[in-house]
């Protein structure tokens, strides 16, 4: 009796199992641009950090004009302020409409911190002001990115977009006052490094050489296969968005190029393996497959290597890396919001940790997958069978033990 209720027992969480795996897959089927109206612990997250920073980035922000005599932090302070008021109030918006709470009171450690900034003047006060605001929004970069790249939140999608956007100018804005210490970006509390200021110089660190190297090697497989796509792609849309990043990382190659060449990094003349294996995927498929291949393909790695780039572009000390990295942050961003405007991504290629599954080889004999609404129609109507079939299983399983019980007694 014990091992027919464990066989029986193994049957149904079978069945449980596989239909539980099927609708994941059905799932990642779904177009990343589709309205996804659950708020992930991490979306969440993202949310109630960025308000926790405007709420003393604002008030610090617009008190700034008013204790320096230096032009430059005047004009930072009032852009930082319009900039995070601005964002502040979407980003309410955006929490209402989806029903998160976010804290409305200013946190002790950051009231100790507009207390602190509000004690300083002149000279003091702007190397400070500089340094903590600019080490905060690099910490906020770099979670912002990471949120626009992974989330299937539509509307915290494009609050973290426009957050991406504002962050990537303030800093600059901030770092061109010359008050910033590049010793303090690195991403921890702020309220220890603002005492010690030095001066910015040519730190080169291997995270350097490794940014430069990462985005040689992206361009040198995502351009040919832009340049093959945007020639063989059915849909008129794709062909343009992939004749869009082909000539766009021209210009990401050049910024890469002569970062190298200030620094003194030899840098790849081929992609990797893996890249090369995405490449000839896309090559080997045509017609409606390969819109989608290269459209998820594309999305998936500049999802995975914004995130670096975003890193290194909140952490280095180096001008030159610094430079590359913005130059690809905000081209990335750009190419992600263009492939995700085909409607072919899926949210499985919102963050790639492997080749997807869609770059691997099928059989000659396989039909193309079909990346439409009817696919996901079916996807869907499938699994609900599925379910049926797997709740009749479970309750034959169960009433067979019970026979079976019945019949011992």
């Amino acid at each position: 009796m014990r091992h027919r209720l464990g066989t029986l027992g193994q049957r149904a969480a079978l069945l449980a199992i596989l239909s539980v795996v099927f609708l994941g897959a059905f799932i990642g089927a779904v177009p990343a641009n589709a309205q996804s109206t659950e708020v992930q612990p991490s979306d969440r997250s993202f949310l109630v950090s960025l308000r926790q920073a405007n709420s003393w980035l604002v008030p610090v922000s617009k008190e700034a004009p008013a204790r320096t005599t230096n032009a430059a932090i005047s004009n930072a302070g009032r852009d930082i302020f319009e900039g995070h008021s601005r964002l502040d109030v979407d980003l309410l918006k955006s929490a209402e409409g989806l029903g998160v709470v976010l804290p409305n009171d200013v946190s002790s450690e950051h009231q100790s911190l507009i207390t602190e900034m509000a004690e300083r003047t002149g000279d003091n006060h702007d190397r400070a002001y500089a340094t903590i605001v600019r080490q905060t929004q690099g910490g906020l970069l770099v979670m912002a990115v990471q949120t626009r790249a992974t989330t299937q939140n539509t509307t915290i999608r494009t609050l973290a977009h426009q957050t991406v956007q504002m962050l990537v100018r303030t800093m600059t804005t901030l770092e061109n006052t010359g008050k910033a210490d590049p010793s303090a970006f690195e991403l921890v509390t702020a309220k220890a490094q603002v005492n010690a200021v030095r001066v910015i110089g040519q730190n080169i660190e291997p995270s350097d050489r490794e940014l430069l190297v990462l985005l040689t090697q992206h361009s040198l497989w995502q351009k040919p296969a832009s340049r093959e796509s945007a020639d063989r792609a059915r849909e008129a849309k794709v062909r343009k968005v992939a004749g869009q990043l082909a000539a766009e990382h021209m210009q990401l190659t050049a910024a890469v190029t002569e970062a190298a060449r200030q620094i003194g990094v030899d840098l790849p003349s081929e992609p990797t393996t893996e890249q090369k294996s995405w490449a000839t995927a896309i090559s080997a498929s045509s017609g409606e497959e390969l819109d989608s291949m290269y459209a998820n393909l594309s999305r998936a790695a500049d999802g995975s290597l914004i995130m670096q780039v975003a890193q290194a572009r909140a952490t280095t000390r180096n001008v030159a890396a610094r430079t590359a990295a913005q130059t690809a942050l905000t081209l990335l961003l750009k190419h992600m919001l263009l492939l995700e405007g085909t409607g072919l991504v899926k949210a499985n290629s919102l963050l790639m940790t492997d080749i997807p599954a869609i770059a691997q080889p099928k059989p000659a004999s396989s039909p193309a997958p079909q990346p439409d609404d009817s696919s996901t129609s079916v996807g869907f109507l499938t699994g609900i069978a599925v379910l049926v079939v797997a709740a009749a299983g479970t309750l034959w399983l169960v009433r067979a033990v019970g026979h079976h019980g019945e019949h011992r007694r």
